[in-house]
């Protein structure tokens, strides 16, 4: 059924505003458990739909997309507009974030302008508290004309207010004067464009103006009126140094402006108690934290330039704490000459401290090595480890059961349950099956096989893997997210991604790809453009390893000298950047602007941030067991076939007399196409029982784990890849895919062969 469509008789409600306000917290208030999420029509952008009942009947309540302007420019503001000009009259509630008002009010503007009436919500009340701000709300309603509500999301305040509302809609009282040039456009424009049942064609006509070309398409124009549209749009422009769309978003800038002048006054606030754990903070806590940061850094480097074995003795030691020491000095004087001295919050102070050009990094990088240390090895290892053989365990061995020990934290008290006796559900389900059928009968094996068994693998694997993986992933995703560094991780590398036609926004789906590659190349929805979100797809396809690959790379890497570990890091990274410069200029289309909210940082609310992860983990497992299923489906056809086999021995020229790697470790490149850390293992075994008892050579290994990194992804990825692009974009990827690991790691063979090390 399409999102807009509604019974007879039923009103309905439009929840609107920008990315980061609330809206969603605010929809899950009004409407409850009672909610379906699909697709917008013709787009891969979900929309959400409810239900509440008031007096009168049933209210459907409609969650646009967050998007910073009804002029779209991303698939995701074109369906919010789409939402609104689009199916039948319905009432709008646009939330703001009440810190952010000016933003909000851009919105506000546009929403005038269509002629379309409206309630607002001020959302994040409380934030405006703590910032002793203040908004004259009285005056701001007689000036706008609509209902204005002042509500917390989190604490449910204001909720019942804003639903009623809904009642007392009006159309902004807003006029925009963009001088006579643009104005005159407006006019030629208004004369060009149909009538529309439920906007004014002067908000056609202005965004229009502004190269909204999806517009066109929404409205359906014959060639002719397009033609004479873009002939006005080319004369006005000429007018112009600057883009139009960016004139006409300054005045309207300018205009917001001018109605909040004198509705918005600052108190400074400095309490005792606030002065009191502010003073705590900084005098107990962050110097700890950048002491830490600065050992840990050094820890790193010295890794990166000497062998392990040279890493004990107290002269290492000494370096370490050198690097603490420097870390410490330099953010003391950053504090007292900067930043303690302007009187500003903890929250002031630290989200300063996250953005800063030279202070950021470091924190980056311990941030960063905190998610791997829950997720790559805690999660990826002690949990899949015991998820996977103690709870699943094998269909035809028993695993012997395990030791469960419990400690009361902080006492000496530890009780330990010595060999609890569960042998896995595979094991238990395995008897029962051989009960009427033998280990070697074909539904046994299509079910319950080892190499790939619907059940044994599939299913296990999806389950073992993705709940302690992505789990965990997603609760330190979600502290990011809550507590507002994850913006700023944004802004620091938006430089950077421009190289690669991408821009800051890119860098949530990467860093969610190092959680899980499936579920990132889901996120890639919220880029703006086709070609940014194909880019970003082939380089997480290619360059971005999953935790539980990582994990296990991480393991090997932790065996070998950090000079290798360097080579490994550097041919990478270096290949992520070449392949997505390449595809910036091969790819058509243009790179979008790049514009995001930068919250302050807050106190994440652990409820919050569990309650996503169970609905993220959930959506996921949606999404990926079936995709497994399916993979471990077409491995058994393969394996039957014997298929298998025969890819094995053709691709053995390739790696032995290319690679230089042993014959054996064909089989782990094949099975890296259903599970990325199998691979590795396998391929680490291989290379193990070649040496014959002796190290493995370390050329060998980087060499191994720079083409498997590299390598095809695993099937749920590339499914994944297919549902969002389309077949023929998803083999073009695998095409290219494959014969660049190769190729890369047959150079990289070379090229360890004439450096001495």
């Amino acid at each position: 059924m399409d999102v807009l469509e509604k019974e007879t008789g039923e009103s309905c409600i439009a929840l609107v505003g920008n990315p980061n306000v609330g809206k969603s917290v605010i929809f899950g208030l009004l409407t409850g458990k009672y909610v379906t999420v699909s697709n917008y029509p013709g787009t891969t952008v979900e929309v959400s739909r409810g239900q509440y009942m008031d007096p009168n009947g049933a209210v459907e309540v409609v969650d646009t997309p967050g998007s910073n302007s009804l002029i779209a420019h991303s698939e995701d503001e074109r369906v919010a507009r789409d939402i609104l000009i689009e199916g039948g009259e319905k009432k709008i509630i646009q939330i703001m974030d009440a810190k952010n008002i000016q933003r909000g009010l851009l919105i506000t503007s546009q929403i005038a302008e269509m002629g379309l009436p409206l309630a607002i919500g001020l959302n994040m009340w409380d934030e405006t508290l703590d910032r002793g701000m203040s908004i004259d709300i009285a005056k701001l309603q007689e000036t706008l004309g609509v209902p204005i509500t002042k509500t917390i999301a989190t604490q449910k305040y204001g909720i019942s207010a804003l639903k009623n509302s809904a009642e007392s809609v009006q159309v902004p009282q807003l006029t925009i004067d963009y001088g006579n040039t643009i104005e005159e456009g407006i006019e030629r424009m208004e004369e060009q464009v149909p009538e529309h049942p439920l906007i004014k064609k002067r908000a056609i006509a202005i965004m229009l103006l502004s190269h909204d070309e999806t517009l066109e398409e929404t409205l359906e124009l014959d060639v002719e009126t397009q033609a004479q549209i873009h002939k006005i749009r080319d004369e006005i422009q000429q007018n112009f140094n600057l883009p139009l769309s960016y004139i006409i978003t300054k005045k309207r800038n300018d205009y917001v402006k001018g109605v909040l002048e004198g509705l918005i006054t600052y108190a400074v606030k400095d309490s005792e108690g606030r002065g009191f754990v502010r003073n705590l903070f900084f005098f107990l806590f962050a110097p700890l934290f950048a002491f830490a940061i600065g050992f840990k850094i050094a820890d790193l480097i010295l890794f990166t330039i000497l062998d392990n074995a040279s890493e004990s003795g107290q002269l290492m030691l000494y370096l370490k704490i050198t690097g603490g020491v420097i870390s410490l000095g330099f953010f003391t004087y950053h504090l007292f000459s900067v930043e303690y001295r302007s009187k500003r919050t903890a929250s002031n102070i630290l989200g300063s401290l996250t953005m800063h050009p030279i202070l950021a990094w470091p924190i980056l990088i311990v941030v960063l090595w905190c998610i791997y240390k829950v997720v790559g090895e805690f999660g990826a290892g002690d949990c899949v480890d015991f998820i996977e053989n103690k709870i699943f365990g094998s269909s035809v061995e028993k695993s012997g059961g395990f030791d469960f020990k419990f400690f009361i934290p902080f006492t000496q008290i530890e009780y330990v349950f010595t060999h609890v006796n569960f042998q896995g559900f595979n094991y238990y389900l395995g008897q029962l099956c051989q009960t009427f059928m033998s280990t070697d009968n074909f539904f046994f094996e299509l079910f319950l096989g080892k190499d790939a068994g619907l059940i044994q693998v599939g299913l296990t694997y999806s389950i073992a893997i993705v709940l302690p993986i992505v789990g965990f992933f997603f609760l330190g995703f979600g502290l990011m997210e809550d507590s507002g560094y994850l913006p700023r991780l944004a802004v620091m590398v938006n430089r950077m991604f421009k190289v690669i036609g991408l821009n800051g926004k890119a860098v949530l789906p990467m860093v969610l790809g190092l959680g899980c590659d499936t579920m990132a190349t889901l996120t890639t929805r919220i880029l703006d453009t086709k070609k940014e979100r194909i880019i970003t797809t082939l380089l997480l396809a290619l360059a971005v390893p999953c935790s539980a690959q990582l994990g296990v790379i991480a393991g090997i890497l932790g065996s070998i000298s950090g000079v290798h570990f360097a080579i490994y890091v550097v041919v990478i990274i270096s290949q992520m950047l070449l392949v997505g410069f390449l595809s910036s200029k091969i790819l058509k289309g243009t790179q979008s602007d790049f514009l995001m909210e930068m919250p302050p940082i807050r106190r994440p609310k652990v409820a919050n941030i569990l309650l996503k992860t169970y609905y993220r983990t959930k959506w996921f497992l949606k999404e990926a067991v079936p995709l497994f299923i399916i993979g471990t489906f077409a491995l058994f056809v393969l394996i039957k076939l014997g298929l298998l086999s025969y890819i094995e021995k053709a691709a053995s020229p390739v790696v032995k007399h290319f690679l230089g790697l042993p014959v054996e470790t064909a089989r782990g490149f094949i099975l890296g196409f259903l599970r990325r850390d199998y691979a590795v293992v396998s391929i680490f075994k291989a290379l193990e029982e070649k040496a014959g008892g002796l190290a493995i050579d370390p050329n060998q290994l980087i060499v191994a784990l720079v083409v498997i990194t590299l390598f095809v992804p695993c099937l749920a990825n590339f499914f994944v890849m297919i549902k969002e692009h389309g077949v023929k974009t998803g083999f073009l990827m695998l095409g290219f895919i494959l014969p660049f690991a190769f190729l890369v790691g047959g150079i990289l063979r070379y090229i360890l062969q004439f450096l001495p090390i």
